[in-house]
């Protein structure tokens, strides 16, 4: 197949591919090549190799009957379901499920595609431009000169599969395995759709490293959106709005039908003729609730979702498997598996909160700019308080009141167990919110954050002001005064880190290439030179923004003559608060900085809370 595909007449390496057909008198393609492949899969093969010039290479070579065995499948599916569709639709109350053969046409189109190695190609290229802004997301160069649309020829990944890594590493690139997957879901609309063990690998650099794309899926703009709703509705558990979004997606008919009990065929719940909403989206709702609710798992695993929706309520509700979701669907219970190999405890809507959030505050649709003024701004444009709380970290109170209870002591894991399952849950934690600061910090000096700049300019700065003074802003209040200490201690607790540090992970400890930043922590994302650029460029124009919206709320406040003054009181109040519990924060921290490390607190990050609040 080699020979072949490069039209080659010489030896494919010295004593591989020697017939009599060879030509003696030209030299081998590769230098060296493994007689046997080094891994294997259903539509080829992969070996080792080495060019002229050194550089070590994988190749991809097609196996001959590929495209064959594709076609025999494709007929007998076809085959198949068009007899059991039939039968549905022949049978009284048969179950309608839609157009199978839509769904059967659309993925072998899609597979079709994974047997042309040149489009593959393309598509790797494509999908690392298209998450370039994460600065975590690599995928191997190609080498075009020896590639064709049978055989593909890239660079050798330096690095190493799941089951060869530390559980820190392979934890680490789970995270943004799940980040990566997820802005390309709700942000790019080019998804990889087969990101199985084997087509994921950390790079020695830190990055993670995506291989074979020849299974690709395209979401459109409403699409993205509601999926990003969706991911939100889980974690907060309001079913009404994830089953709003499974009519969105065309999971549910519209209006939307239910078979009742002993019934054999589907009825609509109809309209209500006064407000337009569908009847049938409170009772969906409340049945989406309690199954999600008796599932194990309903608030933190995709598979729990897939289970409702496939054994609890498609008997009940008329429901239907778009085409165009089949390969998302894949590629989240696979990202899953990986993730409960490395912690059983992952919650993968944790993982891709951030970047929902961002698609949810950079709206494309105008249904999407209306949805998200309302979850910001009331219709007289002042703050939704409760739900811009949502979006915060917890104060430590409300995250000790919300925590689980100790279970019993006949239940109790042991010490090593408990302390390596907090180990997971902090790193996690520190995960998600470096996830949700690139997510969104950075929206307001992009060039997507045009809507989200109209709605910070149109909101009711008087009332925001004298909310900020409230008991409800405490968080608010408290995560600003860290902020502060931790700007005013940053420099001695990198002087510390230096003198303290323990021994590198394999991470942050090994040289870093082709543009990544070699000095990253060991918990911290590796980031190309590419994204700071781009990093730095909107945050400089979210300074600019951010004085333009600052100098225009504070005319409007000098408009408003009692009102206002209350409000520009409220604001300077506020800011000494922060400042004053973020100085004292910082002495304390440089107070027990300064001491000998055997003289520091057990808990060194132990900050009295009502400091910062």
């Amino acid at each position: 197949m080699i020979k072949e595909s490069n039209s080659w007449r010489g030896p494919i390496a010295p004593g591989v591919g020697v017939d009599a057909g060879a030509d003696a008198d030209l030299p081998p393609l590769f230098a060296k090549i493994t007689p046997q492949p080094v891994a294997a899969a259903s539509l080829g093969q992969v070996y080792k190799g080495t060019t002229h010039d050194g550089r070590e290479v994988a190749v991809k070579v097609q196996r001959p009957d590929a495209m064959s065995v594709l076609a025999k499948d494709y007929m007998c599916f076809v085959l198949v379901w068009t007899i059991v569709e039939w039968w549905w639709k022949v049978t009284p109350g048969g179950f309608d499920n839609g157009d199978i053969d839509e769904v059967i046409t659309r993925v072998a189109n899609e597979i079709l595609d994974e047997l042309d190695y040149r489009k593959e190609a393309e598509n790797g290229a494509k999908f690392e431009e298209s998450l370039a802004f994460l600065g975590f997301v690599t995928t191997p160069v190609v080498l075009p000169e020896y590639s064709s649309a049978r055989v593909l020829v890239t660079e050798w990944v330096d690095g190493d599969h799941l089951s060869a890594l530390p559980e820190a590493d392979g934890l680490q690139m789970t995270r943004m395995a799940v980040e990566a997957c997820t802005a390309s879901l709700v942000l790019t609309g080019y998804v990889h759709a087969d990101p199985h063990e084997g087509n994921l690998m950390l790079a020695r650099d830190g990055r993670v490293v995506f291989l074979d794309f020849g299974l690709m899926s395209t979401v459109d703009g409403s699409i993205m959106e509601a999926f990003a709703s969706g991911i939100q509705a889980c974690l907060s558990e309001d079913w009404s709005t994830l089953a709003k979004t499974f009519k969105e997606t065309g999971f549910v008919n519209d209006p939307i039908q239910y078979k009742a009990p002993g019934a054999k065929a589907f009825t609509t719940f109809g309209v209500d003729p006064a407000t337009g909403e569908d009847k049938g989206l409170a009772q969906l709702s409340k049945e989406l609730g309690e199954a999600m609710g008796e599932v194990e798992g309903g608030t933190s695993r995709f598979g729990a979702l897939a289970t409702v929706l496939n054994q609890k309520l498609a008997p009940r509700w008329k429901m239907f498997t778009p085409p165009y979701v089949l390969l998302l669907i894949r590629t989240f219970l696979t990202l899953e598996g990986i993730a409960a190999r490395v912690d059983p405890d992952f919650n993968i809507y944790e993982m891709a909160m951030p970047w929902a959030v961002r698609r949810s505050l950079s709206p494309m649709s105008a249904d999407g700019i209306a949805t998200m003024r309302s979850t910001l701004l009331t219709p007289d444009n002042r703050v939704q308080w409760d739900r811009v709380l949502e979006l915060l970290p917890k104060t430590e109170e409300a995250a000790e009141s919300d925590a689980p209870s100790p279970p019993p002591a006949a239940a109790t894991l042991d010490a090593a167990t408990a302390a390596e399952a907090t180990a997971k849950r902090a790193s996690n934690e520190a995960a998600q919110a470096e996830a949700m600061n690139d997510a969104v910090m950075s929206l307001l000096g992009s060039s997507e954050g045009a809507a989200l700049r109209r709605a910070l300019n149109d909101l009711d700065s008087t009332d925001l002001a004298l909310k900020l003074v409230s008991r409800e802003a405490r968080a608010l209040r408290q995560g600003a005064a860290l902020a502060i200490c931790g700007a005013f201690t940053a420099p001695w607790k990198a002087k510390m880190a230096l003198q303290n540090a323990a021994a590198p992970s394999s991470i942050s400890s090994v040289a870093v290439a082709d543009g990544a930043v070699a000095s990253q922590p060991a918990e911290a994302r590796p980031v190309s030179e590419a994204a700071l650029l781009l990093r730095e460029r909107q945050a400089r124009w979210k300074r600019k923004v951010a004085m333009v919206l600052v100098a225009s709320h504070l005319r409007r406040q000098l408009t408003r003559g009692f009102a206002g003054a209350r409000a520009l009181a409220s604001l300077v109040y506020v800011a000494l608060r922060v400042v004053v519990g973020g100085a004292l924060l910082a002495l304390r921290d440089g107070a027990v900085g300064m001491l000998p490390k055997r003289l520091r607190p057990a808990n060194d990050d132990d900050r009295p809370p009502a400091l910062a609040a």
